[in-house]
């Protein structure tokens, strides 16, 4: 599968950057291509679909498969998606990270999106402060400061809460998939929140 997202990521940020009128190779996204995709080719993105994608969703999309490829990354105890190992020739034996580790990632990573979706509502929902309920989890909310793209997430500009919400979602549906084998990739609400931080 992550050779599969890995194809993804590097269409999308090609797409993006052709949007940009700046070469492929000067995206902040660097993840090279990786060759042939075998196995899991039903997830890949449709170029058609790519191509039919306004801007917002193409940066949006992009954001959310980044999140994915990153946590596949990690799950191989590699950090840097940037420049990924050679997925296509690990072993199948390949050891990951344990479960232990996955579960407290995916703790982290719903708590992170927990957050930016409090960010969203109090920015975007003008009724949000009217709410009781919601203004005490705003409270508990900006108690644990949270930094997105090195910035607090109190102060970042909307369009950069957006992607980075989109960012987490691919983070959580990943971990998910990888824990679970119940989940298929990218079904239907493997990317919501089943419980907020206070739960």
């Amino acid at each position: 599968m992550a050779v599969a997202v890995q194809a993804n990521v590097a269409a999308l940020k090609v797409a993006w950057a052709k949007r940009a009128g700046m070469p492929s190779d000067r995206h902040e996204i660097r993840t090279p291509p990786p060759g042939a995709v075998r196995r899991f080719r039903e997830a890949l993105i449709d170029r058609h679909i790519v191509v039919a994608y306004d801007d917002q969703q193409l940066a949006l999309r992009t954001r959310q498969v980044w999140g994915e490829f990153s946590v596949l990354c990690w799950l191989f105890g590699h950090d840097d998606p940037h420049s990924p190992p050679e997925f296509s020739t690990m072993a199948a034996d390949q050891p990951i990270r344990c479960t232990g580790h996955i579960q407290g990632k995916l703790d982290d990573v719903q708590k992170g999106l927990w957050r930016l979706r409090c960010e969203q509502r109090i920015r975007f929902e003008p009724t949000a402060k009217l709410d009781v309920e919601f203004q005490r989890e705003y409270e508990e909310a900006i108690s644990s400061p949270m930094m997105v793209y090195g910035q607090s997430v109190r102060v970042i500009p909307d369009e950069l809460i957006l992607l980075c919400a989109c960012e987490y979602a691919g983070m959580l549906a990943a971990l998910r998939w990888a824990m679970d084998d119940r989940w298929g990739w990218e079904a239907d609400g493997i990317m919501q929140l089943q419980r907020t931080n206070s739960a």
